[in-house]
C-alpha cells in the first residue's frame, strides 16, 4: 500500500498554448491503472505569458491588465472530465472562469489572493499590483526562462472531493481524461483606460509554456482492489448563459436534475464580453448604456412557475429610492449561501466595500479588485440525500425587475449546483442527475 505522484505531459503536446494562435485546448490523461486517484492533489502547472502585440512585446506602460483576482483562472474556459476509455463525460463545467470570477472572492480573502493563490495561481487584490507583477514580469520574445509560474488547482465538483476515484479499466472508470479550454485572449486582457486601440493593444495576447499536470496516485493492496464496478457521490457545476434586456428579465432553464443544492449567477455587460476594453471576469450589477447602474428592485426565484424555495418576493433596498448606495445585504448573503453555506464561510473578500452602488460604467476602480455581485439561491445547505431542489420534470426559474430601460443587453452567466452519481463497472460509466 503506497503512493505515486505521477508528472503527466499533454497529449497534444506543444511547446506553447495560445488561443490566438490556434492551440486552445489543453488535454491531459490520467491512464487507467489499479490505483486511486486523489481528486485534490491534481494540479495544472506552467508558465504564463502576456504580450502586447504579436511580435511578443512584454508590457511596459500601466494599460494592460487582467482580472487581479483570478490570475491564471481566468485563462480556463471550459473544464471537461471524462472517462479515458469510453469518453463518456462526466462533469463539463462552461465559462469556467466567470464560474471562478464568483466563486473565489467568496471563499478566498485578501491574504489567500496575496499569499497561497498569489504565489501559486499569480492572482492578488489590486489591478496595479497585479500588472506590475504579473503581466510586466512575462518573458520578451517568447522566451521562458523567467516567465510567470504557475500551480493551480481545478475547481470542480469531481476535483474537489475527497471520495477517491477508482482508475481500474474493470473496477473503475478506466482512467480519467481532463480537457482544459483556454479563453481568448480578449476575455482575459484589457486595457485599464477603455480603449485598446489607443492604446496599441488590439493585438495583446497570452501564451502558457510547459504544461503539465501532477497528482497523487493511491495503490491499495491488490487484495483491498475492488474487483466489481461501484459508484460515486460527487458535486457537479453545470454552467448556463442567458442575456438580459428589459425591466422585468425572466431567466428559465429546463436542468433535467433531480438533486440541485443551488443556483447562483453573475452580470456583465454583453458589450464588454471579450473585448480588450474592458474587463471580462468582472461581476457587475446590471448597468444601462450610459454606465449608470439599473436598480435591481425585486427577486423571485421559481420552480415550474411557482415560487420557490421561497414563498415571498425578495424587495431590494433600491426598490423605493435610487439614491441608496449601499449593499443591499440580503440578495448578497443569498448568493453567498448559494456557493458556500453562509455559517461556513470562514475567509471571504466579500464586503460592503466592494458590492456597493458607489460607481459606474465599470469596476476598475473599486477597492479589493473590483465588484463582487452576486445573486442566488440555495435549495440545500446541509447536504442530505434527499433535500434540495428536484428541477428533473420542472423549470427552473428566476424574474428579476431591474431599470434597464434602453437598448443595453445584459449578460448573466447561471452555474448550477447539483449532486449526481457516477456508476461504473467493467469500464463502462454512467452519470446519474
Amino acid at each position: 500500500m503506497s503512493n505515486r505522484y505521477l508528472e503527466i505531459k499533454p497529449q497534444n503536446h506543444n511547446a506553447s498554448f495560445s488561443y490566438n494562435e490556434g492551440r486552445p485546448i489543453i488535454s491531459f490523461q490520467i491512464s487507467e491503472q489499479e490505483a486511486m486517484l486523489l481528486p485534490r492533489s491534481v494540479r495544472f502547472v506552467g508558465q504564463f505569458n502576456a504580450y502586447t502585440d504579436t511580435a511578443r512585446t512584454v508590457s511596459t506602460g500601466d494599460r494592460l491588465r487582467m482580472d487581479s483576482r483570478l490570475g491564471v483562472w481566468s485563462c480556463i474556459d471550459q473544464l471537461v472530465l471524462s472517462s479515458a476509455r469510453s469518453k463518456q463525460t462526466i462533469e463539463h463545467l462552461r465559462h469556467a472562469n466567470r464560474f471562478y470570477s464568483t466563486f473565489f472572492p467568496t471563499t478566498s480573502d485578501e491574504k489567500h489572493l496575496i499569499g497561497a493563490y498569489g504565489e501559486s495561481g499569480l492572482t492578488l487584490p489590486s489591478t496595479e499590483g497585479q500588472m506590475s507583477s504579473v503581466v510586466q514580469e512575462s518573458s520578451a520574445s517568447g522566451t521562458v526562462d523567467n516567465a510567470n509560474e504557475f500551480c493551480i488547482h481545478l475547481p470542480s465538483g469531481l476535483l474537489t472531493g475527497t471520495s477517491a476515484i477508482n482508475l481500474s479499466a474493470q473496477s473503475g472508470i478506466g482512467g480519467l481524461q481532463i480537457d482544459i479550454h483556454l479563453a481568448p485572449s480578449s476575455a482575459v486582457l484589457f486595457d485599464n483606460n477603455g480603449d485598446a486601440s489607443g492604446g496599441n493593444l488590439l493585438g495583446a495576447f497570452y501564451e502558457l509554456f510547459n504544461c503539465k499536470l501532477i497528482c497523487e496516485v493511491h495503490e491499495p493492496d491488490p487484495k483491498d482492489m475492488p474487483t466489481t464496478g461501484g459508484q460515486l457521490e460527487y458535486n457537479s457545476f453545470s454552467g448556463y448563459y442567458q442575456t438580459i434586456n428589459s425591466t422585468n428579465a425572466d431567466i428559465n432553464f429546463s436542468l433535467g436534475l433531480s438533486r440541485v443544492n443551488s443556483v447562483f449567477m453573475n452580470f456583465i455587460p454583453s458589450s464588454h464580453l471579450n473585448s480588450l476594453n474592458h474587463n471580462s471576469m468582472a461581476t457587475l450589477i446590471p448597468t444601462r448604456s450610459d454606465g449608470a447602474i439599473a436598480d435591481l428592485s425585486q427577486v423571485v426565484f421559481t420552480k415550474g412557475g411557482m415560487r420557490y424555495p421561497l414563498d415571498y418576493n425578495v424587495d431590494t433596498i433600491y426598490k423605493k429610492t435610487s439614491k441608496q448606495k449601499q449593499v443591499d445585504p440580503q440578495v448578497i448573503r443569498n448568493g453567498m449561501n448559494a456557493i458556500i453555506p453562509f455559517n461556513k464561510i470562514s475567509h471571504t473578500i466579500m464586503s460592503p466595500v466592494n458590492t456597493n452602488k458607489d460607481w459606474t460604467s465599470n469596476d476598475n476602480g473599486v477597492l479589493n479588485g473590483g465588484l463582487n455581485y452576486i445573486l442566488g439561491i440555495a435549495y440545500d445547505t446541509v447536504g442530505s440525500d434527499t433535500a434540495g431542489g428536484n428541477f428533473m420534470n420542472e423549470a427552473f426559474g428566476v424574474q428579476m425587475n431591474l431599470a434597464l430601460t434602453d437598448n443595453h443587453p445584459v449578460s448573466a452567466f447561471i452555474f448550477v449546483h447539483a449532486k449526481q452519481t457516477l456508476m461504473f463497472n467493467n469500464g463502462q460509466i454512467q452519470v446519474m442527475q
